[in-house]
């Protein structure tokens, strides 16, 4: 158990990580066509109708897609996962940690249109998630929208006080707590890492182009095994 010094403490913050592709521009218009050949197997599989608003994908892309350049973005996603992952844990490994292995636990694709949205949620079975933007219309374009406006599209963070808002009471005693979420608009080629218990919705999208996204859970293990405090996963 630590001890506080006197003064103030900034406890339990929420660590994100947001980096951008250098090779998107290359990449990323042959993974559109790439996850169209997959959706049009997957559809006939299931036997769903073609074309529908949202697809998502089974979260193997790992081991299913074929095309150049792929194992070179997923390693990019592995660098990003490790980055944040090490910057968030320096002082908490205290020199413990001395190798890292990033496991990506599913990896798979989202395609939206048409208003189609994916209500908050978190999620299980893994310690950091993200998602990596494949195609979306620009977002002067998306803020035109009637309706959405500027959250057209946009990946929304809610921060964790956010369950214990309802009936809170408000004065500017707290006003670092008013603000119980934050957007993170979507630029094709960008990543962004979270940790997977951090509540989070895409938000309703309406475009001339789906809004293709890549989303992934990973886990993350020491040399030295995972318990540095006594407890967690062996």
């Amino acid at each position: 158990m630590s001890v506080l010094s006197t003064g103030l403490h900034l406890l339990w913050p929420t660590p994100v990580g947001l980096y951008r592709y250098d090779r998107a521009g290359e990449v990323n218009p042959a993974l559109v066509k790439e996850f169209a050949r997959i959706r049009s197997e997957q559809e006939r599989s299931r036997g769903a109708e073609p074309g529908a608003p949202f697809f998502a994908s089974d979260d193997d892309l790992l081991e299913r897609v074929e095309m150049d350049g792929w194992k070179r973005l997923v390693q990019f996603l592995v660098n990003g996962i490790a980055k944040t992952v090490e910057q968030a844990n320096l002082d908490y490994w205290a020199g413990q940690v001395q190798k890292l292995t990033v496991n990506i636990e599913g990896l798979w694709f989202q395609a939206a249109t048409g208003g189609t949205a994916h209500d908050i949620h978190t999620h299980g079975n893994c310690s950091w998630s993200g998602v990596y933007i494949v195609q979306i219309d620009p977002p002067e374009e998306r803020a035109q929208h009637p309706v959405y406006g500027e959250a057209n599209g946009v990946t929304r963070l809610y921060g964790p006080h956010f369950a214990t808002l309802g009936g809170a009471f408000v004065d500017v005693g707290n006003a670092y707590l008013q603000q119980p979420h934050l957007d993170v608009d979507q630029v094709e080629g960008q990543l962004l890492v979270f940790p997977s218990w951090l509540m989070h919705q895409a938000m309703a999208y309406s475009g001339t182009r789906d809004r293709v996204i890549i989303s992934f859970n990973a886990s993350i293990h020491g040399s030295g095994g995972d318990q540095l405090f006594g407890y967690g996963a062996r």
